[in-house]
């Protein structure tokens, strides 16, 4: 471990692991913890009772505490089937904790008077449109780090994932052309990740590197982080590295398309960073430290510190929010989640993708730092093993917060319970015939920003492939009127879709729109939309 000292366990830990010698355990495995009752022992516990529970092959865990590792260790294995255990080396994505970092980028060019936080991209991207042109000679920095464009969420992530796709950052800028505002431009949250994606191609653009270039020899190398990486990752680091996990169709099994890549991604800038405990707590304490190094080099400016931990853009308070945590306001700064949490602020990001979990969070007021890393699909198990820890050092009630996700997990599991699958054999039997004739439906349709998708007619039925993304391809069943179902043939793609198909007066097939099938059976408006298909004739 570089930059923090790690220190001496205090006489409240020496006592409490006597205390744990002639106490029953089971308080650990409770997911309750009292700051008194932190150490090895009952840390080790709490990750192996949620690693158990949630179906999680490793996690790494790590506290700062008034500017020293208070705790950092490895639990698990990094694969299934492996040996290799996780340790505080052990590289993992961090997902969309990423987007800190291009933040700390960006206020490094303000700090050195390259950008403006609050002028307009179009100057440093004069390509960039907008569907607005409003919109397009005003949107600011600030818009692109703070979620306010005014876009549907996650709009364009079709063009990130999933993986491999051939889609560029060139794709990527020009595709915003095509997404109307679904909001008022500044008139509320809605995340987007392929704005940061705009965010860190000014980067490039601005400093003349790449934006994984400029991050690692900015940030990484500064900070002496050598096992974290914005962009490619040296062969001599892939030896310890974390594997994506997830359940497929109820088996835990490796997500291969996720494994960490030698290569940078296009979506670096929004969740491409790849790093080790180790080296994110030194990440952390920088925060907590406002730019300044564990040797007191500055690395950007008290400003700008300030400047991404101001609330720029509100995001509402849930009533379990309040309930749970007594939060009252709820805002996203750059880069950064803000909340109260019991009195005390909270910042804070986490980072999700299949079969990877991160989390970064700090109390500035108690100088309090945690991360936990994860190579399973559980946002379940991250949260538990996050709010014990956090809520250890609070002067609150304790809360299980195992038992608290093991109930969630449960009822969420009750509540969703799917009917019969569109695409199962015995569930379409019954099903009436399409209104016409397989062979109608099959053809060429073109996205203007997507791309071409085949429909192609086979002894099966109906198949879907997708030309620029193709892990979107698998079979289609009818399911009523002219819509079908696809299954991705990819099963851990947790993103099954409704094929809409459009006729014109004539009753002939003219367009399609995908929607998402969710598991109550509902349909998810918005992961495929900006969507507009229309049928090429040939």
């Amino acid at each position: 471990m570089k930059n923090l000292p790690i220190s001496t366990p205090p006489a409240t830990l020496i006592a409490a692991l006597f205390l744990l010698l002639v106490l029953p355990v089971q308080a650990a495995a409770r997911g309750i913890l009292a700051q008194e009752s932190l150490n090895e022992e009952s840390i080790g516990q709490l990750a192996s009772q949620a690693m158990k529970e949630f179906q999680v092959p490793g996690m790494a865990i790590g506290i700062v505490k008034d500017g020293k590792v208070f705790y950092a260790a490895g639990h698990g294995v990094r694969e299934i089937g492996k040996p290799g255990a996780v340790d505080t080396d052990t590289m993992f994505r961090i997902a969309s904790a990423s987007k800190a970092f291009t933040t700390a980028a960006l206020a490094l060019l303000v700090d050195r008077g390259e950008v403006a936080w609050d002028g307009a991209v179009i100057d440093y991207l004069p390509e960039l449109r907008m569907h607005d042109p409003w919109v397009t000679a005003n949107i600011s920095l600030v818009d692109l780090l703070a979620h306010r464009s005014g876009l549907a969420p996650h709009a364009g992530d079709l063009l990130l994932w999933p993986v491999p796709n051939d889609y560029g950052k060139e794709d990527i800028i020009h595709a915003l052309r095509y997404f109307p505002l679904e909001r008022g431009f500044r008139r509320g949250y809605t995340y987007d990740n392929v704005l940061y994606i705009v965010a860190g191609e000014v980067v490039t653009r601005v400093s003349g590197q790449s934006w994984g270039e400029f991050v690692d020899e900015n940030i990484m190398q500064a900070l002496d982080m050598d096992r974290c990486f914005a962009g490619r990752v040296p062969e001599r680091r892939m030896r310890n590295t974390a594997a994506p996990h997830g359940l497929v169709e109820g088996e835990l099994q490796v997500i291969e398309r996720n494994r960490i890549p030698a290569e940078p991604t296009k979506f670096a800038p929004a969740g491409g960073v790849v790093c080790s405990l180790s080296d994110m707590l030194t990440w952390v304490q920088l925060q907590l430290d406002r730019g300044t190094a564990a040797e007191g080099e500055r690395l950007f400016s008290e400003e700008q510190a300030e400047r991404m931990w101001t609330p720029h853009n509100g995001l509402g308070v849930s009533r379990s929010a309040r309930e749970l945590h007594g939060t009252n306001f709820s805002a996203y700064g750059l880069g950064w989640r803000l909340r109260d949490v019991h009195g005390y602020l909270e910042v804070s990001h986490t980072g999700s993708l299949d079969g990877m979990r991160a989390h970064a969070l700090m109390v500035p007021e108690l100088d309090l730092g945690i991360v936990v890393l994860a190579n399973g699909s559980s946002s379940a198990a991250r949260s538990a093993v996050m709010y014990t820890l956090e809520y250890a050092f609070l002067d609150t009630e304790p809360v299980d917060w195992l038992a608290y996700y093991l109930e969630q997990s449960a009822a969420a599991a009750t509540e969703a319970a799917p009917g019969p699958d569109p695409a199962d054999a015995s569930a379409t039997a019954a099903a009436p015939l399409p209104p016409r004739e397989l062979a109608t439906y099959a053809g060429l349709y073109r996205d203007p920003w997507f791309g071409d998708v085949t429909i192609t007619e086979t002894p099966g039925g109906l198949a879907f492939e997708a030309e620029r993304s193709p892990q979107l391809s698998g079979p289609m069943a009818h399911h009523s009127g002219d819509q079908f179902f696809v299954r991705w043939n990819d099963r851990s793609l947790e993103m099954d879709a409704f094929v809409r198909f459009d006729t014109d007066p004539g009753g002939r097939v003219r367009a399609m729109s995908l929607e998402r099938k969710l598991e109550d059976g509902q349909y998810d408006p918005d992961h495929f939309q900006y969507l507009d298909f229309t049928r090429v004739e040939q």
